[in-house]
């Protein structure tokens, strides 16, 4: 597959990640633990107060004070209950999308042919004009914490330097993946979303990404399956030690902090699952940690269509997506990491810089808006019973973004997942043409420089405005 350079299309509305709150589902309870200390420290009688209760501890974070435990559901009242510990609730894990991939050997990348069909990098670079301006340089890094990279791709492998990283353990998610070997050197994607991802920030070949000669390197938190939200905050803590200068994050999902109830279908018995506390701080401390480190964090809004800022907006969503489920929650939902300060949250656009019909907004929450692509014209021929038309006259390159897969050619997708690296990509040609800075300073720049600004009601929509890396480099 390597050889065959085929266009893949992806026909997939919702890129990024949603988490299976709490880690429950309806048919089993949830043994796997979020635990945060009082201090950013892991106390040393833990892992055996741990064992005693028949319990393991599965990954730690120790810069942030953070662990995961395996136990039953019957000690789960003890271990909030010992010594030092701030919170603790179930895990939140963080589940791949799934997605059809149709494959098509029509584009020769020896031709270049691809800038064409890239109607959304065009957008940001005002039809390649930023490229003469500045494309960016290796000596300034963009960490992807993601599912990996194909590292043999050709329009990624010249920008891809040494230092990328496998966070996902032996045994994979809950021990259910079982070619997970815990290899760190194991960054290689097994899905594609992050090698499309990187392509929209580095892509130097066949097809250009935002910024063609910056370097990345990509931090894998994806297998086939979920994802901890241990493995993230380790793989963000690594990025930011390793010194990256920006960590693009096509993820996000919602914590709640109220209550989370399970409601048994056979039995009807009601169960109290706790909140979320746990891993909600434990996001704002390594999100402390990375821009205290020097990196900023970009991250993506959700692919969900509501106001995030709504709390009761975000409640109600939780409870038609998961009521199903025999799950239900009272209390406020958030959008992490995407709420949290120092983060920049990255909204989606179509053409003519309109609001995707699937991207998450908010007064306060967006910061800035990118073209992740439409599904306008999708949903009206999937919902007439003409998909197949739709793709005849191949109207998804009218709508979705064209970047690189894992198999060495490229797919179709949309999302916030694709509105952010692009952002990622502009932040680091801010770097290059200023120089290191901190984080604050460089979010500022990007929201005073690098957009066309909006106004009054669009805000809600766009933050301070359209990426515009034309604009940046002026």
């Amino acid at each position: 597959m390597k050889k065959l350079f085929a266009i893949v299309v992806s026909f997939v509305l919702l890129m990024s990640y949603l988490p299976v709150v709490n880690g429950v589902s309806a048919t089993t309870q949830a043994e796997y633990y979020s635990v945060l200390f009082n201090t950013n420290n892991i106390p040393e009688d833990f892992d055996e107060q741990v064992k005693s209760l028949g319990g393991e501890v599965v990954y730690s974070v120790p810069e942030i004070g953070f662990v995961q435990v395996k136990a039953s559901p019957s000690s789960f009242s003890e271990l909030k209950g010992m010594g030092g510990v701030s919170a603790a609730n179930p895990s939140i894990s963080w589940n791949l999308p799934e997605s059809e991939k149709i494959e098509e050997s029509i584009v020769n990348p020896a031709d270049a042919a691809l800038w064409d069909l890239q109607w959304d990098i065009q957008r940001i670079t005002n039809n390649g004009a930023s490229y003469e301006l500045g494309t960016g340089s290796r000596d300034v890094v963009v960490g992807i914490i993601d599912t990996g990279i194909d590292r043999d791709h050709p329009d990624l492998e010249g920008n891809l330097l040494p230092g990328s990283k496998n966070f996902v353990p032996a045994g994979g998610f809950q021990g259910t993946e079982p070619t997970e070997t815990g290899d760190p050197d194991a960054f290689d994607d097994k899905n594609g979303h992050g090698s499309h991802v990187a392509g929209s920030i580095a892509g130097n070949g066949a097809m250009l990404g935002v910024a063609p000669d910056t370097g990345i390197r990509a931090y894998r938190v994806f297998g086939t399956s979920s994802a901890e939200s241990a493995w993230i905050y380790k793989a963000m803590i690594a990025a930011a030690n390793d010194g990256v200068d920006v960590i693009s994050m096509s993820l996000g999902g919602f914590d709640v902090l109220g209550q989370t109830f399970y409601i048994d279908p056979e039995t009807g018995e009601k169960q109290k699952l706790g909140n979320d506390v746990a891993d909600f701080k434990a996001y704002k401390r390594v999100v402390k940690y990375v821009t205290e480190k020097g990196s900023l964090v970009v991250a993506a809004a959700g692919n969900d269509g509501i106001n995030a800022t709504n709390k009761n907006e975000v409640t109600n969503f939780l409870n038609a997506s998961y009521g199903g489920d025999g799950l239900y929650f009272v209390g406020a939902g958030f959008e992490v990491p995407g709420t949290l300060p120092g983060v920049v949250t990255v909204s989606a656009t179509g053409q003519n810089d309109v609001l995707a019909n699937y991207s998450n907004y908010g007064p306060g929450f967006i910061d800035i808006a990118a073209v992740g692509g439409d599904a306008r014209l999708y949903d009206q021929y999937v919902n007439e019973g003409r998909f197949g038309e739709y793709l005849a006259k191949r109207l998804f390159e009218t709508e979705f973004n064209l970047s690189a897969s894992n198999t060495g050619g490229w797919y179709w997708s949309i999302g916030t997942s694709m509105a952010t690296p692009k952002v990622s990509a502009v932040a680091a040609l801010l770097v290059d043409k200023y120089g290191k800075m901190e984080p604050s300073k460089l979010e500022d720049l990007l929201y005073k420089t690098a957009v066309d600004p909006v106004k009054g009601q669009d805000k809600k929509y766009f933050g301070n405005g359209h990426l515009n890396a034309f604009e940046a480099l002026q």
